[in-house]
């Protein structure tokens, strides 16, 4: 019986628009959620699928010594796909010319990810391929073809091998940033290295395993390979790499996931807002359902079905939107960025899903167990059951639901209560406020007939209604801020790494002798050039005769022993100067004494990885010769200028003690290309690293995340303009007695009007204020706790939040009540009945 009156009720207020609302608000919840948790992770399977490509792979391992065949094996069990790479240094004959080149054999299934780009010849114009040389040939780069004087299609001497040159080597997706090989690469079929018998028992040779597939493939796959690692065995994915590239992709993760949690927060305050609205208003049907007899079993049941009607057809139509919305935004994304855009997988179905049952059930729960309680007599005394309108339960509920929505979705508590928190103090802030505001506006005296005091006093008149919106308001405005303050200082921070005047060519493996010819034709051509840096290799092997731990993987998430050191587990570059060079700083410490002992600065990033103090010892190991060196300061590095620089500078004492070569990075314009391959032939020895290829992928990497970041903060834009349509949208009914109430008064029509407007621009300055105040705040921890970037105040948003908040919140204020304004006093009557 309760159920087909359920129905018939159901349908009634549905058409009559009772639960607009709140079916608006859980389906903006779903949508909201879906659309940003869907885009954020197919961007980002897009920009890790990018970066990816920078190592050729999803994942490698390295050694210096040969596998194991099990290691293969196993890994194609796992459905990996897999490509072997081996390294090693080998003379190169032709023309009667001899030069030591650095050779990679490569297995046909490399690169796994990215591109390989070549030339069939030196005037050809670069294009891109998959796989390496077939058996037989070799590709060489370019400037061995100016040092053996050949050309495609010549025979080449490699080792013990004779092969044909087939192609011009460009550029690999895994080539290092900066590598002593230089101009002098060889790439070379794997089958053919037994061809070269340059590889024997003993050779100082490197060896590289490449593996792609999907993240629990490889997570599988690890967790078998772990326990077999040897020491000097590394597993590492692109987070592990230390560079510029690899904490910019975790910058961008954090915040597609930051823009995720803000979506969280939007919905969560739009359908607490719409759930306690629309119980207040079914107070008085309750009440006379009661009346006439009705129980509370039934009454329950009714509403609790209403609930589950509602809550069901919105998440299906959220879920819908949200599929179009997401569909559309990544198309125009693909389509910019020139690429496809992986599709999403199952998580932002059930996130958004789940969210939106959650958020019904613990948002609307609350006001409607209230609303059983509203007594019958409220048909007489209207006035019983107003107390049920601010539940104190309901709020902390909310709260914590929301705080626990926002730990499930980033799964990082730091974050989550850093926003929460700077939540709470909004609301904190925005209640005083509103307090000591409508207070001072009885004192204004302001006089009769004027708008700004019709808009005060109705500020006044409703003054815990006004204080609910300012808190939507402003929570509205400060994820908006956020967001775009964010992004800006991000988008910034990436491009300064960037820079326009970066040197985009090394020159190394230069012998003393060079220095004086090679920059004579720097000076002659007017190309800008840095000094030249002695330079040479050193492992880093102890501190203090403390040895280091095996070097974990950031990838996978490992945790180093807690009784073992952490160290490094590559051969910095290390050189010794007189001076502290340009872009570094002392922090710590003082320069070179002057002393018989040798000295070391280290960079300030390294004092925490290699747990460093003043006076410690580090232990080096260069070719087979020792040397220990006593850290009298750390500096702080700019590494964004791509200039000469490094983590360790010896005491100039060094000098003598170790053999080195010298390098320098220039400026380099196209017109120089014919002299500078005239200068490598003149000095073969020396080599030319071409950096633009790699800074133009970098650049283009960075221009897809502010892409993305654009994106997404409309989404969140769009969400913010939805909870305030929620909130406005909630007050017509009693803006539509005051209106009613005005005219009957004799109020005109453009008194009404421009009180309303000023209203809404009160509440939106005084939002827009409080949030720029605690954003950017907030955004101080947030710079400096999870983007690892300098924070600093903002003061373009103190401005920006009071006056974007009043127009954003007047605009769409007064665009909801315009009909209202519009409509005779008899139309609003028949409404309000």
């Amino acid at each position: 019986m309760w159920v087909k009156l359920a129905f018939r009720l159901f349908a009634r207020e549905f058409r009559r628009g009772e639960l607009t609302i709140i079916f608006a608000a859980i389906a903006l919840a779903v949508l909201t959620v879906f659309s940003l948790s869907s885009v954020t992770e197919r961007i980002g399977l897009n920009i890790e699928k990018k970066t990816s490509d920078f190592i050729a792979a999803d994942r490698r391992l390295s050694s210096n010594h040969e596998f194991t065949e099990n290691y293969l094996d196993i890994a194609n069990q796992e459905g990996l796909e897999t490509a072997s790479l081996l390294f090693f240094d080998s003379m190169l004959f032709a023309n009667d010319e001899l030069v030591l080149g650095s050779i990679k054999a490569v297995s046909e299934k490399y690169p796994l990810r990215g591109m390989v780009t070549i030339k069939d010849d030196l005037e050809g114009l670069p294009y891109e391929v998959r796989g390496g040389p077939q058996g037989g040939a070799i590709w060489l780069s370019e400037g061995l073809f100016y040092t053996l004087n050949v050309q495609v299609g010549d025979t080449v001497e490699l080792g013990a091998g004779q092969f044909k040159v087939s192609k011009v080597l460009v550029n690999e997706p895994d080539a290092p940033f900066f590598s002593l090989a230089g101009n002098k690469r060889v790439l070379l079929n794997y089958a053919d290295i037994s061809s070269t018998q340059a590889v024997q028992a003993g050779s100082r040779v490197f060896h590289r395993l490449l593996f792609a597939g999907t993240e629990q493939q490889l997570s599988d796959y690890y967790t078998w390979l772990k326990p077999q690692l040897k020491e000097n065995q590394n597993w590492e994915g692109i987070k592990d790499r230390q560079s510029p590239l690899g904490e910019n992709l975790v910058r961008a993760e954090r915040f597609l996931l930051l823009a995720g949690l803000f979506g969280i927060m939007l919905a969560a305050v739009a359908m607490a807002v719409s759930a306690k609205r629309y119980c207040e208003r079914q107070y008085d049907p309750v009440a006379m359902m009661k009346t006439l007899g009705g129980s509370r079993q039934v009454i329950r049941n009714i509403f609790l079905m209403h609930l589950g009607l509602v809550t069901g057809v919105s998440i299906v139509i959220g879920l819908g939107l949200g599929f179009i919305l997401q569909h559309i935004g990544a198309s125009y994304l693909a389509q910019f960025m020139g690429t496809k855009l992986p599709e999403a997988g199952a998580k932002p179905w059930l996130l958004s899903a789940f969210i939106g049952v959650v958020c019904a059930l613990m948002f609307s729960l609350k006001p409607l167990l209230d609303l059983f309680d509203i007594p019958p007599l409220r048909v007489l005394r209207r006035n019983l059951g107003d107390r049920l309108a601010v539940s104190k339960m309901h709020m902390v509920s909310s709260l914590l639901t929301i705080l626990a929505l926002m730990w499930l979705f980033s799964g990082q508590i730091i974050l989550t209560l850093i926003l929460f928190g700077s939540t709470l103090v909004v609301i904190g802030v925005l209640f005083a406020v509103s307090r000591a505001l409508f207070s001072f506006g009885r004192k204004l005296g302001l006089s009769p007939g004027s708008s700004w005091s019709l808009a005060i006093a109705t500020l006044q008149k409703r003054a815990n209604a006004n204080a609910i919106q300012l808190i939507s308001f402003a929570l509205a405005i400060k994820l908006m801020l956020f967001l775009v303050v964010l992004k800006n200082d991000m988008i910034t921070d990436w491009e300064m790494q960037v820079p326009e005047d970066a040197p985009n060519a090394f020159f190394i493996n230069i012998s003393k002798q060079d220095i004086q010819p090679i920059t004579t034709f720097f000076d002659a051509n007017n190309i800008i050039h840095e000094a030249f840096y002695p330079v040479f290799n050193a492992r880093v092997n102890a501190v203090n005769g403390e040895e280091f731990a095996r070097r974990l993987s950031k990838q996978e998430g490992e945790e180093q022993d807690e009784n073992a050191r952490e160290g490094v587990n590559r051969e910095p570059n290390l050189t010794w100067l007189d001076e502290v060079p340009e872009g570094n700083e002392i922090v710590d410490g003082q320069w070179f004494s002057g002393g018989d002992e040798i000295e070391v600065s280290v960079f300030e990033g390294w004092k925490e990885v290699l747990d460093l103090e003043l006076g410690d010892t580090i232990s080096f190991l260069a070719n087979e010769q020792r040397f220990d060196a006593k850290v009298t300061s750390f500096r702080s590095v700019d590494w964004g200028t791509l200039k000469p620089n490094f983590v360790m500078i010896l005491s100039p004492n060094m000098a003598g003690k170790i053999p080195v070569t010298y390098f320098s990075a220039a400026q380099l314009e196209s017109e120089h290309n014919k002299g500078i391959s005239q200068l490598l032939q003149r000095h073969p020895t020396v080599s030319m690293i071409d950096i633009k290829s790699r800074l133009e992928q970098a650049q283009a990497i960075i221009a897809q995340v502010s892409l993305a970041i654009g994106f997404v903060l409309s989404i969140v834009l769009v969400s913010g303009a939805l909870v305030l349509i929620s909130q406005v949208q909630a007050s017509l009914a009693e803006r539509m007695q005051e209106v009613v109430i005005l005219r009957t008064l004799g109020a005109k029509g453009r008194l009404i009007k421009l009180a309303t407007l000023y209203e809404f621009i009160l509440l939106g300055a005084i939002a827009g204020f409080v949030a720029a105040l605690v954003s950017d705040i907030a955004l101080l921890v947030i710079q400096q706790q999870l983007f690892d970037v300098e924070g600093r105040l903002h003061l373009y948003v103190w401005i920006l939040g009071p006056v974007s908040g009043a127009l954003f919140v007047a605009s769409i204020g007064y665009f909801m009540v315009a009909n209202t304004m519009r409509q005779n006093t008899q139309g609003l009557l028949r409404k309000l009945s």
